[in-house]
């Protein structure tokens, strides 16, 4: 069995590497020079700068895959007392708590908001069509919450807006625990102690871990973009730009799609014009990260935390702020601090869009109001803009999934964030089990 794989992003890597380990053979195909898709980790003097995802939140399958790839000592956890996220509300910073329980006993929500969270325990579990978070949310709990709690946490992981993405698809595990138990709040309360799952780094940005795995990778082929899928006779044959290894006449069993929706979809308009079509709906936020550096003696503001979500309530310029250097204090000069800001997302795309030096100068009057900063400029400032940042799990994905899996008994696969989740820990987690898939499913020897 050869399995062809497109695109070298750390879903591709991950399939790749694991498919490796089974025995599978397999050619993975990348049109840039460089792989890790939106893993981006660059040096800008004194200061380490991730301009994709700003760190990883562990799983086993990530846990195991750094200690095969040996890079263990690599990793840097953060240096941080708590891993506390706080939430802008009227004008301050709050701490959110970990669990129901603390948030009944905290100050965050009014007295009203909170008989509305206790009575969710005598409320019946519904079955709505393609509920969004949104309704979700406020059926059980109230519009407070959605407004100060669901949507600042939705926009910082998926860049999305909760009236728009469907629970089903974002967090189905509260939706299973509803059908399960009849009430949300009755099935967390065994978890309600439960710590969170660390975020770590890695010494020279997590870069380095698709680069690890790249490495390890005996048929990645760099600088190769596939540009048709063709299929005859049961067999798959690609038509590659710059084939200088003679790929293009090669057979495969089966093909992978590791690319982006619109990239997917582009490729897969002659083999699979359904699908292609669906792909061509799938919505992206876009999102402008901005670094903004000051020194240590210029900020009033406590800073020890992962960071601060800003509500659309709040009529924020960013949805939220990263406190990098409090998690993982080496990326920047001893003597300062470093935050990482998101601009736009699907609530506020127009903002994504704005010049650069409008984005800088509006961040920059942003961080200064809200950590009482007292320097005029910053001591330093870095942009970096995804037009296409994060799919969006709305009503378009839904086709997307159920002709995706439809294609499967075709031996064509997709293993990406828009079928696998948004994190890296869900991407290499989807990629493992593809992978046993594939393996599991190749012709048995007479």
């Amino acid at each position: 069995m050869r399995v062809a794989i497109i695109g070298a992003g750390i879903s591709g890597l991950a399939l790749a590497y694991y498919l490796q380990k089974l025995g599978v053979r397999y050619d993975l195909f990348e049109c840039e020079a460089e792989v890790g898709g939106v893993i981006k980790s660059v040096q800008q003097g004194a200061y380490q700068l991730e301009l994709g995802p700003h760190s990883l939140q562990m799983n086993n399958e990530l846990q195991e895959l750094l200690q095969e790839l040996k890079l263990e000592d690599e990793v840097i956890r953060p240096a941080t007392k708590t891993q506390d996220r706080y939430i802008r509300k009227d004008g301050a910073y709050h701490c959110i708590p970990a669990s129901p329980r603390r948030l009944l006993l905290d100050s965050f929500f009014h007295w009203r908001t909170k008989l509305k969270i206790t009575q969710e325990y005598k409320l019946p579990p519904q079955e709505v069509p393609e509920e969004t978070v949104s309704q979700f949310f406020k059926r059980r709990f109230g519009q407070d919450v959605v407004d100060y709690l669901v949507q600042p946490v939705v926009a910082g992981i998926y860049g999305g807006d909760p009236d728009k993405l469907l629970l089903e698809k974002t967090f189905p595990v509260l939706k299973e625990i509803e059908r399960t138990h009849g009430s949300v709040l009755k099935g967390l309360d065994l978890q309600l102690d439960i710590p969170r799952k660390p975020v770590i780094s890695l010494q020279n940005g997590l870069q380095t871990l698709p680069k690890a795995i790249a490495s390890k990778l005996v048929s990645l082929h760099v600088d190769h973009e596939v540009e048709m899928i063709h299929r005859a006779k049961g067999k798959y044959l690609l038509s590659i730009r710059h084939d200088v290894e003679g790929l293009a006449d090669e057979e495969f069993d089966a093909v992978v799609v590791a690319l982006p929706a619109h990239a997917a979809a582009e490729l897969l308009d002659f083999t699979t014009p359904g699908l292609a079509a669906a792909l061509h709906n799938v919505t992206y936020a876009p999102m402008t990260v901005v670094h903004t550096a000051y020194r240590k003696h210029a900020i009033g503001h406590p800073i020890d935390g992962l960071g601060a979500m800003h509500p659309r309530k709040e009529e924020p310029f960013s949805s939220g702020t990263v406190w990098s250097s409090s998690l993982f204090p080496r990326i920047c000069p001893d003597d300062e601090v470093l935050f990482t800001s998101y601009v736009g997302g699907s609530q506020s795309p127009e903002l994504a869009h704005l010049p650069d030096a409008e984005i800088l100068l509006r961040v920059h009057e942003e961080l200064t109001e809200n950590y009482q900063i007292s320097a005029k400029l910053p001591a330093f400032q870095h942009l970096y803009r995804w037009p296409a940042a994060l799919p969006q799990a709305d009503m378009f994905i839904t086709d997307v999934h159920q002709l995706a899996q439809l294609l499967e008994a075709e031996q064509l696969y997709a293993c990406t964030n828009w079928i696998a989740g948004p994190g890296i820990p869900d991407c290499v987690r989807y990629a493992k089990h593809l992978a046993q898939k594939i393996f599991s499913q190749r012709p048995s020897l007479p």
